[in-house]
């Protein structure tokens, strides 16, 4: 028997995604897609990308506020390289420029979160529950649970390495 794709079947494939909020992090959404669009190509691989949605859930200016989430002072990439910094070859990109005109030489990294697990749990849930909601037929939440578990336990196994 020949199972459904998520796509035949109607159902919507969705990456929640969380990521630092530095010039960078914010791009990475589009990156993901993008790096998902070129696996299409692959020579025997039957994979189409295309109905994939990557949400970018956090982080969020507004999350850092409402969570309190630490800034740090400097735009230093892994690299160790200062994005602030005019000598940076990327300084001059319009990514970088936007960024330090709307926030400033400073950035939140996405393992700030484990500071207030409340909050970033909430911030996961509410994802979740766009997609699989907390009350669909009876029917139906004997095969969500599992799915709603298994995202879950993906934010707890990341907190965790992130801790």
């Amino acid at each position: 028997m020949r199972f459904k794709t998520h796509h035949e079947a109607v159902r919507k494939c969705v990456l929640l995604y969380v990521g630092d909020h530095d010039p960078a992090g914010l791009l990475i959404s589009d990156v993901i897609k993008s790096n998902l669009m070129d696996c299409a190509n692959v020579k025997g691989v039957d994979f189409d990308p295309s109905p994939i949605r990557v949400e970018r859930i956090g982080l969020t200016r507004e999350q850092i506020d409402d969570l309190g989430l630490p800034w740090i002072e400097n735009l230093e990439t892994g690299s160790g390289k200062d994005l602030g910094d005019p000598g940076h070859p990327d300084h001059r990109k319009p990514y970088v420029q936007n960024y330090i005109a709307s926030q400033g030489r400073r950035k939140v990294e996405a393992n700030a979160l484990v500071r207030d697990l409340r909050g970033s749990r909430a911030l996961v849930e509410a994802a979740i529950n766009r997609y699989i909601p907390a009350s669909w037929p009876a029917e139906h939440e004997a095969r969500l649970a599992p799915h709603r578990q298994a995202a879950r336990d993906a934010f707890a196994a990341l907190i965790a390495v992130r801790s």
